[in-house]
């Protein structure tokens, strides 16, 4: 009976602890890794809606000088 009850302990109860918190390791760093995914997927719809704004902009015939922008001449006097 008592060789029974050594064959039936595989692993130390402290080895399967580690294990444990490995696995728990991992799984949280699964779960890190989804979240910044999702941030990334998030800013990449941003970025592709602003690219897409910015190409719908319409060209103007012309531009004005900055000589004759206010923020220009109110900056470049003394």
């Amino acid at each position: 009976m008592a060789s029974m009850q050594s064959a039936q302990a595989v692993a130390e109860r402290v080895d399967i602890h580690k294990s444990c918190l490995a696995l728990e390791a991992i799984v949280h760093l699964l779960d890190d890794y989804s979240e910044a995914a999702r941030a990334i997927v998030a800013l990449h719809k941003k970025l592709a809606k602003a690219l897409k704004d910015a190409a719908a902009v319409k060209p103007t015939a012309e531009i004005p000088s900055t000589s004759s922008c206010p923020l220009v001449l109110a900056t470049s006097e003394p």
